[in-house]
């Protein structure tokens, strides 16, 4: 089951994708472990990408099909946060200029299962409007996505404004997108910036260990 739904979505075939994952849960197989599937083909479809097998418009497609899957009732319990397993706060937008949402989708569905408390506020979030609700929700990392190059600047706006009000310190700055590579992460002044969606949740789980750790030094 695991090798037909990872094949499935890396050769982003829509209904077979939906069918093979249904089967699954039928089956009863464990509605993390069909997930961690997905992931899989997901991190193949982006492998794809990388060597230029696949191109942007193929790499949406696999984020539409996941999030389709996503949508089913059995599979919505994984990313399901809780005060029991919530490990930190997130704050996710894909910047102004920007209507882009698949690849900051997926990144939310990874980060809520991994234990994230994500407030995701949408697409060509404009300045104002970002540092308004970084003011209001108080997280812990900040993600930004943008899949163009003009994208870049914007978000190097966000990280410039958050030091001009003396705040960047308080957070972690995380971005991700079609264009964004370590370059871009120097450029924009982030704190990390990846492509990899596993990648970057597993350095924003780390983050909040470290985080943790100051605090218990502080005590």
């Amino acid at each position: 089951m695991k090798q037909s739904i990872v094949r499935s979505i890396e050769g982003l075939y829509e209904d077979r994708t939906l069918e093979l994952v249904r089967i699954a849960i039928r089956k009863g197989f464990k509605p993390i472990d069909i997930f961690n599937w997905l992931q899989i083909g997901m991190e193949r479809v982006g492998e794809l990408y990388e060597t230029s097998d696949y191109f942007i418009a193929d790499l949406i497609f696999a984020g539409i099909i996941f999030q389709e899957v996503m949508e089913l009732e059995e599979l919505k319990e994984v990313t399901k946060v809780t005060p029991k397993n919530k490990i930190g706060k997130m704050l996710l937008f894909s910047v102004s200029g920007d209507c882009h949402d698949i690849g900051k989708n997926i990144f939310g569905s990874f980060a809520r299962s991994a234990g994230f408390d994500v407030v995701d506020i949408g697409t060509d979030v404009s300045l104002f409007h970002a540092m308004d609700a970084i003011e209001t929700v108080k997280p812990d990392i900040i993600g930004l996505s943008g899949m163009q190059q003009e994208t870049i600047y914007e978000m190097r706006a966000v990280n410039c404004e958050l030091i001009k009000r003396g705040i960047r310190d308080n957070f972690r700055i995380i971005i991700g997108g079609a264009v964004i590579d370590e370059k871009a992460g120097q450029i924009v002044g982030a704190d990390f910036a990846t492509k990899d969606v596993t990648l970057g949740v597993e350095k924003c789980k780390l983050w909040m260990l470290e985080k943790s750790a100051e605090k218990n030094i502080r005590k």
